[in-house]
């Protein structure tokens, strides 16, 4: 058992600190954490009374900041539906300048332009034809009207 009281003996004197390391401690500890703990105070503190003085005015003003962040909202979707736009356009201009430059649009553009050709002959003969049928009514509505049956009679 001496031995073994023995060879535990130096261990535990190294584990065992002086007084004066742990007052050195203390005050390395205290001069880095008071500081510390102040500032952390004065923060909480002035946190704390910023919220009390905020609250009421921020329950006073919350439908003009509710009012302001739909706008906010609205402003960004708009950009972005015109964002997404212009993207759309871009895209089909280069498209048509594909198109264009391969040959395929010079076809189908004459045979739009015979469509267009033949359409606004068909409307111009229609306006031609309804014209003529309003043309016949109104004549006929005027020649029944009494106010022309007593001019006739005169």
């Amino acid at each position: 058992m001496d031995t073994q009281y023995d060879t535990l003996m130096p261990h535990q004197q190294q584990q065992q600190m002086s007084t004066k390391t742990m007052v050195i401690a203390a005050i390395v500890g205290v001069t880095i954490g008071g500081p510390l703990l102040a500032l952390m105070s004065f923060i909480f503190i002035s946190t704390m009374a910023l919220f009390v003085v905020t609250s009421p005015l921020l329950i006073i003003f919350s439908p003009v900041i509710l009012g302001a962040g739909f706008v906010i909202v609205a402003a960004m979707a708009g950009f972005g539906a015109a964002g997404l736009l212009a993207i759309a356009g871009v895209s089909a201009l280069g498209w048509v300048l594909r198109s264009v430059k391969s040959g395929q649009f010079q076809q189908g553009l004459e045979s739009v332009t015979g469509k267009l050709l033949e359409t606004g002959e068909n409307v111009k003969e229609s306006v031609k034809n309804t014209g003529k049928e309003w043309a016949g009514n109104l004549k006929q509505t005027v020649q029944d009207s009494p106010e022309n049956v007593t001019a006739n009679r005169a």
